[in-house]
């Protein structure tokens, strides 16, 4: 497989490192699926969304309502201090 075809790779939500804690924390994905090495999947709660980006070289978030942003390891932590 070369790299345009293995970049065009379709990624469920519920695959991803960032669903469970997302989800247990009350928020909803509204990106269902992305295509591509590096992708960012919305999620929202009431009027707080976050991003979180799952690419090739590191994972993060981004809090698009307090501008807040983190690695993957610090998600958790996030989710319990806006709860």
């Amino acid at each position: 497989m070369s790299y345009e075809e293995a970049n065009k790779t379709i990624h469920q939500v519920e695959t991803q490192w960032h669903y469970k804690m997302m989800i247990d924390s009350g928020f909803t994905p509204l990106d269902k699926e992305k295509e591509g090495f590096v992708r960012s999947y919305r999620y929202s709660k009431g009027d707080r969304i976050i991003e979180c980006t799952a690419g090739s070289s590191r994972d993060y978030w981004n809090d698009r309502t307090s501008g807040e942003s983190g690695l993957w390891g610090d998600l958790k932590r996030h989710l319990e201090k806006i709860s």
